[in-house]
Order: structure tokens, then C-alpha cells, then sequence
């Protein structure tokens, strides 16, 4: 008895519901694979603009409330990524990049100015996702990548928040011989 609107809406609810469970379980093995050492990296050259180009395309339709500012580097950078597995790990690195972008758009305000930015620095590219939002508190900065941990940040996107998204991160930065920092925004804000 549902008109044509009304049934789209609930299958695209469920077909989005389905996505996100989806990733979930893709994450936790992700994540289990990466530490158990049996997910092993064969690393080729690949360009971080485009890396970050790929991640902004899949961002969460929810940035268009929020200003996303890529500043690049005149500088042609290149990261290591595994060649075999190159679609998968493309995805992981674009991941990790979707996570934090998307955290600084859940956890912060409407309007929020979000700066992505790249540097070199000797042999290592650095990747700044800074915000402008309300920031994290320090006593909860050294918790953030764990997994499991919200905070007091309970629902996010409708959902509960289930903490996988930084521990990933992290995890999947660590493979690949990074590191992966939160520090304060000057003013306000948070930067990964």
C-alpha cells in the first residue's frame, strides 16, 4: 500500500544500511588482517593527489554543508602502496582518508571549514586533515584510535558509532611504515 516514493525510499534506506554493514565487517577484517601480519604489501609508486581526489569522490553527501579545501603541493608526490593488491589497498589508503574527512564532518558543525593538505618531508608524505570544529579534548587524545572507543560521541549518521573508523586508520597507516597523529587546530579544530 506504499506509494512509488515511499517504496524508494525504504529501498534505498535498506540498500544503505546494507553498504554500511558491508564496510563494517570489511573493516574488522581489515583490521584483523593488517595486525595478524597476514595481509602482505607489495608497494609501488602512486600519486597522493590522486589518492585524495579518489577519497573526496566518495565523501558522505553530507559534505556539501561543510567547506573541503584541498591545497596541494607544486611538488609530484608519490607513496608506496602494494601493487598485487592494488585496488584494495587504494581503497584502504583512500579509506583512511574517507574516515577522517568524514569524522571531521559528523563531529563537526554545519559550515565547518575542513583543509586537506600535503607535504613532503625527506622520504615521508605528510597528509593534514585539519577542521575548525569543536576539537578534542587532550585527556581523550591518546583514545581516539582505539578500537572500539566513541568518546562521548554516541550516534553518529543516524547510527550508532561503533569506534573502528581511527583504529582502521591507524592500522592500515602502521603497515604502511606511517604514522598517524591528532593534534589542536590553531584557534579551534582538530588536525590528523
Amino acid at each position: 500500500g506504499f506509494d512509488a516514493d515511499t517504496k524508494h525510499q525504504i529501498y534505498t534506506d535498506i540498500y544503505n544500511d546494507s553498504v554500511w554493514l558491508t564496510n563494517l565487517v570489511e573493516n574488522l577484517l581489515s583490521v584483523t588482517r593488517l595486525e595478524d601480519g597476514n595481509m602482505k604489501l607489495n608497494k609501488s609508486a602512486e600519486l597522493i593527489d590522486e589518492i585524495i581526489a579518489e577519497a573526496l569522490n566518495h565523501i558522505n553527501k553530507r559534505s556539501v554543508e561543510h567547506k573541503i579545501t584541498v591545497c596541494e603541493s607544486d611538488d609530484i608526490m608519490l607513496v608506496d602502496v602494494d601493487a598485487r593488491l592494488i585496488v584494495q589497498v587504494i581503497i584502504n589508503i583512500v579509506q583512511v582518508i574517507i574516515n577522517i574527512v568524514d569524522n571531521a564532518i559528523k563531529y563537526t558543525p554545519k559550515g565547518s571549514e575542513i583543509t586537506i593538505s600535503t607535504q613532503k618531508n625527506d622520504d615521508m608524505i605528510s597528509v593534514s586533515i585539519a577542521d575548525n570544529g569543536n576539537g578534542i579534548a587532550d585527556d581523550i587524545k591518546d583514545k581516539v584510535f582505539d578500537m572500539f572507543y566513541t568518546g562521548a560521541n554516541k550516534i553518529a549518521d543516524s547510527r550508532r558509532s561503533l569506534g573502528l573508523g581511527l583504529a582502521l586508520c591507524k592500522t592500515i597507516i602502521s603497515a604502511h611504515g606511517g604514522e598517524i597523529t591528532v593534534s589542536d587546530n590553531n584557534l579551534h579544530g582538530a588536525v590528523f
